[in-house]
């Protein structure tokens, strides 16, 4: 939303994305365009504006917070905050965003910091379209949990720029929730001299675009699990890029899908080990569980590796429903469909176990059974 009142450099800002976006492509690789579907479903401009509620956005213990963050709205800032110069728009998506975001907020949190409780994103949007842009800087020897949680009703959209910055010696623990029953667009961007622990969950009922880009400095860490349940007509296009551009790095990425009725999901992994990357370790898998005939997944694994001094592996699947294991659970006693749901249940739930906060994967196994619950009506 452009608004007279704000700073000149945040108009400026907005028409230079404005412009990034016009000459921009709906992908970053050319590789990746073949598989784009549903373009003009992407955008939100046949919705209107929903009504800003700036107090809703972040959510967080008022008294565990005390003098240890800092949150200042973007259009009250005197120029563009310099923790946004190490990031470059991916791609006509996420520069749009930039364009065009209602509300944008900048949290900053000291030195320091071990906080247990999560500062929570709480992105609902019931009608309309609601566009965010976060930038979320973290100080040294710090230790955060923060949640992201998007849902949007059927003829609503969500759109969400966040960026993060991790200073050395810091952990992040980052867990993204979609569960909207609209449309919904996800970018988050991370540089870590630190360690990162992402999880998601993405349940979404009509079309979620979700990226993760991260860029690694040296002996940084970084884990990532993915999980994703779709059925009915539900798409998704995911794509989590990993950046090792300095030496003594650590990735591993674990994604699982279940998919069902005429669902599709297209998921794009992509590590990427630059030259000063020596000494760095890469593994990345992708792997789907299709539960019938007409849904589709499409995994697209890529590793772009430009140095020798290194390790990097990486496996990926999709697998229909085994039918010995269906027959087995059956022959326990379980109707069909119970033995299906645990199946599938136990298929995705597996990309979580490392999880090292039980309440966190407790919670995680609840959503994923309640997801799972449209098979108990199921003919």
């Amino acid at each position: 939303m452009k608004s007279e009142s704000e700073p000149n450099w945040l108009l400026e800002y907005r028409k230079e994305e404005r412009e990034a976006a016009d000459k921009s492509n709906l992908e970053d690789r050319n590789i990746f365009l073949k598989y784009v579907e549903k373009e003009n479903e992407m955008y939100f401009y046949d919705l209107k504006e929903t009504e800003d509620k700036s107090n809703d956005l972040l959510r967080y213990d008022n008294e565990t917070f005390k003098d240890k963050l800092e949150i200042k709205a973007l259009k009250d800032l005197e120029k563009l905050p310099e923790q946004i110069y190490g990031f470059k728009d991916k791609d006509r998506v996420e520069a749009q965003i930039n364009s065009d975001f209602s509300e944008g907020v900048i949290i900053t949190f000291k030195d320091n910091i071990n906080i247990s409780k999560p500062l929570t994103i709480k992105q609902d949007v019931d009608s309309g379209r609601k566009i965010t842009k976060i930038i979320l800087s973290i100080g040294k020897n710090s230790k955060l949990y923060v949640n992201d949680e998007v849902d949007s009703s059927k003829n609503a959209y969500s759109g969400q720029n966040v960026y993060v910055i991790l200073e050395e010696d810091s952990e992040l623990n980052f867990m993204l929730l979609d569960k909207s029953n609209g449309r919904s667009i996800t970018n988050l961007s991370l540089i870590t001299k630190g360690k990162v622990n992402f999880l998601s969950l993405l349940t979404n009922e009509k079309i979620s675009r979700n990226r993760l880009w991260i860029k690694m400095l040296e002996h940084s860490e970084v884990n990532i699990q993915q999980g994703l349940i779709g059925n009915n007509e539900s798409y998704f296009d995911v794509e989590s890029e990993i950046i090792h551009s300095e030496k003594n790095t650590k990735s591993n990425l674990n994604y699982r899908a279940v998919l069902d009725d005429s669902s599709k999901a297209v998921y794009k992994g992509v590590i990427r080990q630059e030259k000063p990357a020596v000494n760095s370790y890469a593994y990345l898998s992708e792997h789907s569980l299709v539960l019938d005939k007409n849904a589709k997944s499409i995994s697209v694994p890529s590793l772009e590796i430009e140095t020798n001094e290194l390790k990097a592996y990486h496996s990926a699947s999709s697998q229909p429903l085994d039918k010995s294991m269906l027959f087995y659970a059956m022959s326990r006693g379980l109707d069909k469909n119970t033995a299906v749901k645990m199946i599938a249940q136990g298929f995705v739930e597996v990309v979580f176990n490392k999880t090292e906060n039980q309440e966190l994967l407790d919670a995680l196994k609840n959503l994923i059974e309640d997801k799972m619950g449209y098979l108990d009506s199921k003919p």
